[in-house]
């Protein structure tokens, strides 16, 4: 691959060679050391590959071999180079755009948030922008760890942020604290502790001591699995303490308090089949106005149909357009049936027990109550639930070493 990769740099040739003695003028480029590769026998004549720093070295063999090499073909970077010496303004564009791609790549174009459950995408890059996080900014300028911190200091119900760049986007994935969070792996001593209150179910230990077993109670914080070994001597007395990461199994019972209202009477929206499109173009956070309609509605939806343009997945540029669509609507002012209702309200329960499936969340037993108060439809109950209740707390230097004392003895009179 090397070799190929210098020979193209260098620029080769296909030759064509016509003549009595092809034997004779391979054996003189090879006792000249003119490397020639791909011999081939192509209807009575032969092809095959050169270097061209060599092909100037053939006049002599040619003339004394009464051959005529005439050449096929080009290849390489000096032909290239060539072919586009005239045409200044082709490879200039070249540059100049291999400059802006590299220009962009420092900025964030794209911010994405994902698994968000209760706040809206539009909301969380609402907040981040008035916390100076937008698109645009530089990269070198986001911290990532500065970014969790925020959004879990300022949501007390998003319990687990993360926060990373690729390529020209923002990609930030958050889980609720009414949703288990994802799992994650310890890389220094640790504890296994409690992530919520609960009855163990299942424990298997690898390393570290349990302290637990199936059906103790806990509290969230607890210790399931020290992570502090006892060292003990042939004559079982406590000889030091090792400090290890605690890795282990556990299940346990415990349960999520759920809670959904709706109002009984809704307004229905009836779309005409009127419509009228606009378009836009957005060229480093400018908006350009294409073409605006007129819009004859009383009422309407506004729907952008925003397609940005990007490289790969991760690499988006500042440049995108929009067609924007205004659909005209009546509205009518309705009310769900109790059954219409209750199925509405099932349909919301089950896809909240979807998400707990996706995170290996065993459902056990389903105490939502759906019933109808007044004007609203209420769903509210607990689920019991068996998952993984293990997080990590990491290991004081004071859990495990051991402090020596001196011991003065004194003089016997």
């Amino acid at each position: 691959m090397l070799i190929k990769a210098l020979c193209w740099l260098r620029g080769y040739l296909l030759i064509r060679m016509k003549g009595q003695s092809p034997e004779r003028f391979i054996n003189l480029c090879s006792n000249r050391r003119i490397y020639i590769w791909d011999l081939k026998n192509v209807l009575g004549e032969y092809e095959f590959y050169i270097k061209l720093q060599d092909y100037y070295k053939l006049k002599p063999i040619a003339y004394k071999t009464r051959t005529i090499p005439y050449i096929k073909r080009r290849f390489g970077m000096p032909f290239i180079i060539h072919k586009y010496k005239k045409r200044k303004g082709y490879v200039l564009g070249i540059l100049l755009f291999s400059v802006f791609l590299y220009i962009m790549s420092l900025y964030i174009w794209d911010i994405s948030i994902i698994g968000g459950h209760t706040y809206t995408e539009e909301a969380m890059v609402k907040f981040l922008k008035t916390n100076q996080i937008y698109t645009g900014i530089q990269k070198d300028k986001i911290d990532g760890q500065d970014i969790e911190e925020l959004i879990r200091g300022t949501y007390k119900d998003i319990g687990w942020v993360s926060a990373e760049i690729k390529g020209t986007r923002l990609i930030i994935k958050i889980t609720e604290t009414n949703m288990p969070a994802p799992a994650v792996s310890a890389t220094d001593p640790v504890h296994i502790i409690a992530a919520k209150d609960c009855i163990v179910t299942n424990i298997v230990t690898r390393t570290g001591v349990p302290q637990v077993a199936i059906g103790s109670v806990v509290k969230k914080g607890d210790i399931l699995v020290s992570g502090v070994v006892d060292i003990v001597g042939d004559n079982g007395i406590l000889v030091d303490k090792k400090p290890v990461i605690a890795d282990a199994d556990i299940m346990g019972k415990s349960f999520y308090e759920y809670k959904d209202t709706f109002s009984m009477n809704f307004t229905k929206k009836n779309y005409t089949g009127n419509k009228k499109n606009g378009h836009q173009v957005s060229f480093m956070l400018k908006k350009i106005n294409l073409y605006s309609p007129r819009i004859p509605y009383i009422k309407y939806d506004i729907i952008v149909d925003e397609l940005a343009l990007h490289l790969s997945d991760n690499f988006y540029l500042p440049i995108s357009h929009s067609k924007i669509q205004y659909l005209e609507y009546t509205e009518e002012n309705k009310r769900y049936s109790e059954d219409e209702a209750i199925g509405i309200a099932k349909e919301k329960l089950k896809r909240y027990f979807d998400k707990l499936i996706e995170k290996d969340v065993l459902i056990i037993e389903n105490n939502v109550k759906i019933s109808i108060v007044n004007n609203s439809c209420i769903a509210e109950g607990i689920i019991i639930v068996q998952e993984s209740v293990k997080e990590y707390r990491t290991i004081e230097d004071s859990e495990w070493r051991i402090i020596e004392t001196d011991e003065s003895i004194g003089n016997n009179n």
